[in-house]
């Protein structure tokens, strides 16, 4: 009896130390990236860095949950999207305050992206550009472009068809180019 219990909590804390491992080699490989990909959704490196690291909080206490362990990646990810969408969620009603002005100042930008005025051709960065688009279209074009995913992967991570996916990210791409003023 006394072998079966010892048996047992070794398995259980080699079980442990494989769980720690796994999420350390994850957290090393991939967290530089999903706080570039949180900060691209939201509107602060800190709000974007707490978004990376709860996901991670909730893979540790839910990794006996997982069906299987190679979906770490794709849970953490998932969870940092979720995370994003409930941060955004909070702002909303701040930002439907000044909608109109950042609208009015964006239009103002372009133009002047557009017509070349007074030496402002980088007014618009590329996360302003995605910023000011639609959260599911700068979801998916951060999900494609900065995650490197396939449609399919985006499909999964955002919770859309890949039609979905598709029309978003070309929908996406010709805002951005309208916003950086490209002449595609």
């Amino acid at each position: 009896m006394a072998a079966a219990v010892w048996h047992s909590a070794t398995r259980r804390r080699a079980a442990i130390v494989g769980r720690d491992e796994a999420i350390d080699a994850l957290f090393r490989r991939r967290y530089a990236v999903l706080v570039r990909v949180a900060c691209a959704l939201v509107d602060n490196r800190e709000a974007a860095e707490d978004a990376v690291q709860d996901a991670f909080v909730s893979l540790y206490r839910h990794w006996d949950q997982l069906r299987d362990p190679l979906l770490a990646e794709s849970y953490v990810r998932s969870a940092v999207l979720n995370r994003c969408r409930s941060g955004l969620r909070d702002v909303i009603r701040f930002r439907a305050l000044t909608r109109r002005a950042a609208a009015q100042s964006a239009a103002a930008n372009v133009l002047l992206l557009v017509e070349g005025g007074d030496g402002r051709e980088d007014a618009w960065s590329l996360t302003d550009a995605l910023r000011a688009l639609p959260r599911r279209q700068r979801e998916v074009l951060v999900c494609r472009y900065l995650l490197d995913l396939t449609v399919a992967e985006t499909s999964e991570t955002v919770g859309i068809s890949s039609g979905a996916v598709k029309s978003h990210t070309h929908r996406g791409l010709h805002s951005l180019h309208e916003i950086l003023g490209d002449p595609r």
